[in-house]
């Protein structure tokens, strides 16, 4: 196998996240386009696609925390139809925790495909992108992050934008991550 130049993770391009369900949001889906896009152009030049796909059981400990979302074989679990085809072309790992190294396989998956860069791209900014972003950099893999491909959901005591400003600032300024 060659060794791909980059390696994109997408994180939790779901349903649940952006179509219907407890957690689902437009302000999340609202990346789909550009997510679409910027993949069918990389995977093109030969990017590797890592799809993480956070799926719980019904009775997950982090229910506790929010909202019933995202249960195994509920429909909310799957990745938004719009990106199903390249997730085809690519990996999917699914996941139960922020992070997408916990329990995944995806770091053995890195270290098999010795990316020169990671990008990420994907929901939710302040969450899951910035648990596995910290993953990545301890890992030691050069991270990009594009703003206009992550994203955030509002809801009442979580500022949309404010979140977005303090996880991309995190990732850059303590994590070490290119934000672009």
């Amino acid at each position: 196998m060659d060794t791909p130049r980059k390696v994109i993770i997408v994180i939790d391009m779901l349903v649940g996240f952006c179509r219907r369900g407890a957690l689902a949001s437009p302000r999340l889906d609202s990346i789909t386009p550009r997510v679409v896009a910027h993949l069918e152009g990389e995977r093109a030049a030969g990017a590797e696609l890592v799809f993480l796909v956070d799926t719980h059981a019904p009775d997950d400990p982090e229910f506790a925390m929010f909202p019933p979302h995202c249960v195994r074989g509920s429909g909310e679990d799957e990745i938004v139809p719009e990106l199903q085809a390249l997730a085809a072309q690519g990996h999917i790992l699914r996941k139960h925790r922020f992070s997408g190294f916990h329990e995944t396989g995806l770091d053995a998956l890195l270290r098999e495909l010795q990316p020169e860069t990671v990008e990420v791209a994907g929901v939710c900014t302040d969450i899951c992108v910035l648990h596995t972003v910290a993953g990545l950099r301890d890992r030691g893999y050069p991270v990009v992050v594009r703003r206009d491909l992550v994203e955030t959901y509002d809801a009442p005591g979580h500022d949309a934008d404010e979140a977005n400003r303090f996880a991309l600032a995190h990732i850059r300024d303590v994590l070490g991550a290119e934000v672009v």
